[in-house]
């Protein structure tokens, strides 16, 4: 059985075991897409993993607050520039938030931040983060998109409310976010 992944609040995290860079990273309420931008990277791209209607894990489903049988839009995606890539996103659409903005939906390879940062109702909550290590079923899911030279990767997440209905963004930060 693998480990449980432990997210903790960013606010409790002991930020002195990250390096400045993946700190500012992670912390950075903004867009992530245009964050990119405005470091360098040249025309950030959003490669589709996987967009189909599925239950979420159980973490996701209680983070949440949806019933076992809840199936959701599931988003798996890797935002890329250049050689590097620099995130493995997966978001969790609820039909409620869906039915507030039906053009989530329909995203393609267009980036979430697009229509979240663009609504007027739109807030984010705080961050939670983890250490993703190589031993956990996360690690092992991402790696099967692209090479993780790493023994562990950082994520956060977030829930973002449309009108008080939320959806849930996990954020894996890739070991080449550490060149920018």
């Amino acid at each position: 059985m693998q480990p449980e992944l432990k997210w903790q609040p960013a606010s409790a995290m002991n930020q002195s075991i990250l390096s400045a860079k993946l700190c500012q990273w992670i912390l950075h309420p903004g867009s992530f897409m245009q964050r990119l931008e405005e470091h360098g990277a040249i025309q950030p791209r959003v490669q589709v993993l996987c967009h189909e209607w599925q239950s979420a894990v159980d973490d996701e489903r209680s983070s949440l607050n949806l019933a076992t049988d809840s199936e959701t839009l599931i988003r798996e995606v890797l935002i890329t520039s250049e050689d590097k890539t620099w995130m493995y996103a997966r978001t969790v659409f609820p039909r409620e938030v869906l039915a507030i903005e039906p053009q989530l939906e329909h995203l393609a390879t267009r980036s979430l931040g697009s229509v979240l940062f663009s609504n007027p109702t739109m807030r984010r909550s705080e961050f939670e983060v983890v250490n993703v290590g190589a031993n956990t079923e996360w690690y092992q899911v991402i790696s099967q998109s692209t090479p993780l030279h790493a023994d562990h990767v950082w994520a956060r997440r977030s829930k973002f409310y449309l009108q008080e209905k939320p959806l849930l963004l996990t954020e894996v930060f890739l070991p080449d976010i550490e060149t920018l």
